[in-house]
């Protein structure tokens, strides 16, 4: 796919990219001679090392595999998100841009060492086939897909509208591939997977992504909302990581009054200093809103969460974001396929704030966890606790007592570095230790897959019972999993060492023991989750029979997170007392 520009973007997320063009940057930098004489000549030295090592190296080497290493480890250096694409990696951010791409409509991923479909999309060329989440991909075009980087089978799978695919497919309960044939058609990519109304007329849009298309799929969301009477509205970004800087401005936009400053940026070159104010009357002005966040909402997410605290516009209820507040800008460079994604800024919310988390440049980890969608180590679900806390009680708290303090419109106290934290702090203590860890390991999305392989209908209003639960505490036992692993296997190491060095029954006996007391525990810990596994499994299960909306539909009887907000909102005395309002 050709990577196009045609209009200059700024983009604060990951995965999404914006376009600049580079314009002599040496005159537009603030730096002296000696800056320049260390420039020119770090750039002539590389030249020498790179030529010397492909003229004489012992062995034949490929110039641009060095090359490209070079290139990689030098931004390395860097923060996590300045990266170089080159090719098809090129192509994945078009693809983003436009908001479409050509494809099959599915999300792969690596699950037990083999390409496992995660999900499908309704309608796509991909559903029509037939193929479903837990579905092993095995070949495509008659080629196997065994030791295939998963980045090489979405480029394989992707391609312009219109041409075959032919997919090899294994699936649970059967002992033969599945040959599957199919046409490319242009996807959209989904932003809203769900959107509607709760009890009370409090309207609830699930926002996933800032893509090119996210504007008008969030206003054609609302302007339906806004035609069924609500009063009141819930935006969730839990786990959106972000997008694009326009879509992020524009959706703001629907809810603050025209001229409202909502973000601003400043960098090092004259280009990078921009403000950045809402154009247009706001679609809903008075309507109580209240925004969801937790630690993976992220950039453009934390765009809109802070602007619509620091205005007073709405609430924010959930965890502390993830605190990304860097602009990236990409730039195209002389060889057609190959782009530059540098970070050139830090936005500011409207009070002020940068909420950038320190040592971004050595945190690499955690920006990789929102950059990579290829290979997801953990799916997606909604389970949320049952403790809520009023931000107010975290100005003791020592993380806060040394972040800077701004003030929003009204006077509030919010603060600057390490993400924004909500108005009402609703951790997910159900989804933490025990529970966390086996949706991790992809163990409740296993058992779906097994069990929609043994079941061909359930009703709509399908809940795990006891049995059921039983069955997948035995699934989990079948497939090893211990959720104190690195104990019981220092246990189990132990209690070997004690046996080939002879040591007394009474010591071996001694550590089969405490072995068992961890076994006992572990049951203990199942039990104490089973509400949340319970609520797992249902979501999971009816969404492979009924799809994702009847999954968040069922997700929102269970979400704590949700329902503190929908009780703000209808709470018009709460909700001035939080925003200090009148």
């Amino acid at each position: 796919m050709k990577f196009t520009f045609n209009r200059v973007k700024t983009l604060i997320v990951i995965s999404a990219l914006s376009v600049t063009f580079i314009g002599g940057w040496f005159a537009e930098s603030l730096v002296g001679d000696d800056y320049y004489y260390e420039v020119k000549r770090s750039l002539r030295l590389f030249g020498d090392v790179y030529k010397n090592v492909g003229e004489k190296y012992v062995d034949e080497i490929s110039p641009k595999v060095i090359m490209r290493t070079g290139i990689d480890a030098m931004l390395e250096t860097l923060d996590p998100y300045t990266m170089f694409y080159e090719g098809s990696e090129s192509s994945d951010l078009d693809a983003f841009m436009k908001g479409k791409y050509g494809g099959i409509g599915v999300t792969v991923g690596i699950r037990r060492n083999t390409i496992m479909v995660i999900t499908v999309t309704e309608g796509s060329p991909a559903y029509k086939a037939g193929l479903k989440p837990g579905d092993r991909i095995v070949g495509v075009d008659g080629k196997t897909t065994r030791d295939i980087p998963i980045r090489d089978l979405s480029n394989s799978v992707k391609g312009e509208p219109g041409t075959s695919l032919k997919l090899d497919v294994k699936r649970e309960g059967q002992s033969s591939a599945l040959q599957m044939t199919m046409i490319r058609e242009m996807i959209a990519i989904e932003n809203i997977p769900y959107y509607g109304v709760l009890a009370g007329d409090i309207g609830i849009i699930k926002l996933t992504k800032f893509s090119k298309t996210s504007t008008s799929d969030f206003t054609r969301a609302l302007k339906d909302l806004r035609s069924q009477g609500i009063k009141g509205l819930i935006i969730d970004l839990r786990g959106n990581p972000g997008g694009l800087l326009d879509a992020a401005i524009d959706i703001t936009n629907q809810f603050v009054r025209k001229g409202e400053l909502i973000t601003y940026t400043k960098g090092r070159i004259q280009d990078a200093n921009r403000s950045y104010y809402a154009n247009n009357d706001p679609l809903i002005p008075q309507l109580p809103v209240a925004v969801l966040v937790d630690g993976n909402s992220a950039s453009a997410s934390e765009i809109v969460s802070g602007a619509m605290q620091d205005l007073d516009r709405g609430i924010l209820v959930g965890s502390t974001t993830f605190g990304k507040g860097l602009v990236q800008t990409v730039y195209p460079l002389q060889e057609r396929d190959a782009v530059l994604k540098i970070t050139t800024a830090k936005y500011y919310t409207p009070s002020g704030r940068c909420i950038q988390r320190e040592h971004y440049a050595h945190d690499r980890s955690n920006a990789m966890r929102l950059e990579s969608e290829d290979e997801p180590n953990e799916f997606y679900y909604d389970v949320f606790g049952e403790e809520d806390q009023v931000r107010d009680s975290l100005t003791n708290d020592s993380l806060s007592s040394k972040r800077q303090e701004f003030k929003t419109k009204t006077g509030r106290i919010v603060y600057a570095e390490g993400g924004i934290t909500p108005d009402i702090i609703k951790d997910d203590y159900s989804f933490l230790g025990y529970t966390r860890e086996i949706v991790r390991r992809g163990y409740v999305f296993d058992f779906a897959t097994r069990f929609s392989a043994q079941n061909t209908r359930i009703d709509t209003g399908f809940v795990p019972d006891e049995e059921l639960l039983t069955e997948f505490y035995k699934f989990l036992k079948d497939h090893h999993f211990n959720y104190n692993s690195t104990a019981d296997s220092q246990l189990t190491e132990l209690r070997a060492y004690a046996e080939n060095n002879g040591y007394s029954a009474q010591i071996q006996q001694s550590i089969l023991q405490l072995q068992n007391k961890f076994d006992e525990e572990e049951v203990k810990e199942f039990e104490a989750a089973k509400t949340a596994i319970r609520n797992l499994l249902q979501q999971e299960i009816i969404s492979r029979y009924y799809g994702n909306r009847r999954r968040f539909e069922i997700t929102l009887k269970s979400d704590s997170v949700v329902e503190s907000a929908r009780s703000v909102l209808k709470d018009e005395v709460l909700y001035k007392k939080i925003l200090k309002q009148k």
